[in-house]
C-alpha cells in the first residue's frame, strides 16, 4: 500500500521597502534555473520558491516588477538573466578567492534570501549574512544558519558590524548584491571608508547602476523591428493582467511614472482603457522611452520613495 503523501504548509512572508527586493532575486534565480539548468542551477532558490506564500505578480518589489514576470512568461525570456549573470560571476569571484584562502571568511552584506553559501561552500569556509533585523528574521525561519554560518541582523551602514566578524586571518572576501544603487553617494562613501578602516587587505566585488547608461534600451535595439513590436505587445498585455489585480496604491505610482514622462502625449485620465489609448498612439521611439523609464532609475527611485 502506498503512503500518503503530506503537503508541507507554505511560510508567509511580510516584506517592506527595499526589502522587497530580495524575493524578486530570488524568484528569478530559481525560474533561470528551472528553465536554464546548463547556464546557471540554485538548488535552494527553487526550494525557497516552493516554500513561501508570496505573490510575486503583484508584490511591490523593484517596481512594477509583476508586469516583466509577465512579460518573461508569455513570451518565454529569460528576463531574470542579469540575477544570474550577478550570482554567476560573484560565484566565481568567490571560488577563484577561496583557491588561495581556502578558510577565509566571507561576508554577504545585504543578504536577503540569497543562497550563494550553498553554490560555493568548500567545507572550510566561515561565512556571514548581514541584513536588518526584520530580514535576518525571516532568513532564520526559511533559511536556519548552518555550521560555519553566522547571521548579523545590522544595517550595512552600522559600522559595528564589522566587530562580528572573525576568523580572517586567512582572508576576508566581501559580496554586496543588488544593494549599493539603493543609496546615496555620501552613504556609500561612508560605508567604503568603513571598509578600509577595518578590514585591511579585504576585497569586495559589487555592482552597480550606471547613471549614463541604458543597458536596457541597448539590449532592445539588438532585436528585429518585429521582434520590438512582439514585446510591446506583450508588454501591454503584461500590463492589462497586472492591472486587473495590482492594489491601488501601485497603480497609483504607475499613472505618477507616466505623468513624469518628458513625451508630449500624456494619458486623458487615469483609468484602464486611458492607459491603453495613449500607449496605442505613441511611436516606437516613445514606446522605447517608456520602457527604459520601466526599468531605469525612475523606477528605483519611485520605489526609493515608497
Amino acid at each position: 500500500m502506498g503512503g500518503i503523501g503530506v503537503q508541507q504548509e507554505k511560510v508567509k512572508i511580510q516584506l517592506s521597502g527595499i526589502s522587497q527586493s530580495m524575493s524578486g532575486c530570488l524568484w528569478g534565480r530559481a525560474q533561470l534555473s528551472k528553465r536554464y539548468s546548463s547556464l546557471f542551477y540554485d538548488e535552494k532558490a527553487i526550494e525557497l520558491v516552493e516554500k513561501i506564500d508570496y505573490d510575486h505578480s503583484t508584490s511591490n518589489d523593484t517596481l512594477f516588477r509583476g508586469i516583466w514576470f509577465s512579460v518573461s512568461e508569455n513570451l518565454n525570456l529569460p528576463e531574470f538573466g542579469l540575477f544570474t549573470l550577478r550570482a554567476r560571476q560573484f560565484d566565481e569571484k568567490i571560488k577563484t578567492f577561496l583557491k588561495e584562502h581556502p578558510r577565509a571568511s566571507i561576508v554577504n552584506i545585504g543578504a536577503g534570501l540569497d543562497t550563494t553559501f550553498y553554490r560555493v561552500d568548500n567545507g572550510l569556509i566561515r561565512w556571514y549574512d548581514i541584513d536588518l533585523p526584520p530580514v535576518i528574521d525571516i532568513r532564520r525561519e526559511l533559511l536556519p544558519e548552518p555550521d560555519r554560518v553566522t547571521y548579523i541582523a545590522k544595517s550595512f551602514l552600522d559600522p559595528s558590524w564589522y566587530k562580528d566578524i572573525k576568523h580572517t586571518e586567512d582572508g576576508i572576501f566581501m559580496i554586496a548584491g543588488g544593494l549599493l544603487h539603493f543609496f546615496g553617494e555620501s552613504q556609500v562613501k561612508q560605508f567604503f571608508s568603513m571598509l578600509a578602516n577595518n578590514f585591511d587587505g579585504g576585497e569586495i566585488v559589487f555592482n552597480v547602476i550606471s547613471r549614463s547608461s541604458d543597458g536596457f534600451g541597448a539590449w532592445m535595439t539588438i532585436l528585429s523591428p518585429e521582434q520590438r513590436d512582439v514585446m510591446r505587445r506583450a508588454l501591454v498585455n503584461a500590463l492589462k493582467d497586472w492591472w486587473k489585480k495590482a492594489p491601488r496604491g501601485q497603480k497609483e505610482k504607475l499613472n505618477d511614472m507616466i505623468s513624469a514622462l518628458e513625451l508630449p502625449k500624456k494619458p486623458n485620465g487615469k483609468a484602464w482603457s486611458d492607459l491603453e489609448a495613449w500607449w496605442n498612439q505613441l511611436n516606437e521611439k516613445e514606446t522605447m522611452e517608456v520602457l527604459r523609464s520601466f526599468r531605469g532609475p525612475s523606477a528605483a527611485t519611485l520605489m526609493r520613495g515608497s
